[in-house]
């Protein structure tokens, strides 16, 4: 079963790529010092600036920064290009997007998490990336699809038809607040839940008994998870369904292995979208699956433009 911080991380990571990786890089670099030297002032080391020191060895700034080039530098020229790329091109054709189109790009992103702040909180604690950065981003990939679509109309009758076809798709879904403690066995679970019924914490005993690391320092808690998630475990969900807020039950056997006590903390359901907001939507959708993909657009957009990543050995037109 993948976790609500595991989706989130592996859906940022998809596009944020480039960015996760230097990140990573940054965290690493400041990992070696030592936490006594983390404030003492910039060193010299044989002339060039000392970043790092790790068992008395200086790391510098030079060595720091080719390590960046050697390892990331690629990934990360090809984010600039595509930007670069990208923006001429929606230049090029008059192209905008609008604070209120980031907003809602981000609240679509957000769905899942407690509010748009949380969704914030988790991106920053997790990709080190600011509102700022998300909503730059959102913006790229707003940019994008609409020059992916600018030259491909769908008809009234094509909207029609798929919504026709696919009501079950524009129903309000519930979304279920979950914690979860993950046991081996069918006896754990049924122990935990004991000890549960006598009035002890969810939270305190999923962070002693879970097996489920990513949950354990939360208290075991997922996050708010759509009725019909397919990440998470049917077994969870259709117990969920079930169950009223503030409910615990189980024990539930999971598919892959062992056992769950869940907890229902809280239940909502979805806003309803208004026929204008529907139709708009899958009109885009419908664009986007007879468009090229996004990553061969932004490759044929760097072609365009005569993008090229140049390094000491090998220069690569477009990045290719």
């Amino acid at each position: 079963m993948m976790t609500r911080q595991e989706k989130a991380l592996w859906a940022a990571v998809i596009i944020l790529a480039a960015g996760v990786l230097v990140m990573g890089s940054l965290i690493v670099i400041r990992g070696l010092k030592p936490a006594e030297a983390a404030h003492e002032p910039e060193e010299e080391h044989n002339g060039a600036k000392a970043v790092a020191l790790f068992d008395g060895q200086f790391i510098t700034e030079d060595e720091w920064i080719e390590e960046l080039k050697r390892t990331h530098g690629h990934e990360m020229l090809l984010q600039m290009l595509n930007e670069k790329a990208v923006n001429a091109e929606a230049d090029r054709l008059q192209i905008r997007v609008t604070p209120e189109e980031i907003a809602e790009r981000v609240k679509v992103d957000a769905a899942g998490y407690e509010s748009v702040d949380a969704y914030y909180q988790s991106m920053y604690a997790q990709l080190g990336l600011s509102p700022a950065d998300v909503r730059e981003e959102a913006a790229y990939q707003l940019k994008l699809e609409k020059i992916a679509i600018v030259n491909i109309d769908i008809s009234d009758e094509e909207v029609d038809r798929y919504i026709d076809q696919h009501q079950e798709e524009f129903e309000p879904k519930k979304q279920y607040e979950l914690a979860w403690i993950k046991l081996k066995t069918r006896k754990e679970a049924n122990r935990t839940l004991d000890r549960l019924e006598q009035g002890e914490d969810f939270g305190k005993l999923a962070e002693e008994l879970t097996l489920d690391e990513f949950t354990r320092q939360q208290g075991g808690r997922l996050g708010w998870i759509q009725e019909d998630d397919p990440f998470v475990s049917a077994e969870v969900l259709d117990t969920a369904k079930g169950l009223q807020a503030g409910d615990i039950a189980g024990p539930i056997q999971l598919e892959d292995e062992g056992y769950a006590v869940i907890q229902v903390i809280d239940i909502q359901k979805g806003e309803k979208q208004t026929n204008e907001e529907i139709r708009a939507n899958v009109r885009k959708q419908l664009a986007l699956n007879e468009a090229v993909p996004l990553t061969q657009l932004e490759a044929q957009l760097r072609d365009k433009y005569g993008a090229n990543v140049v390094t000491d050995k090998n220069p690569e037109k477009g990045g290719k």
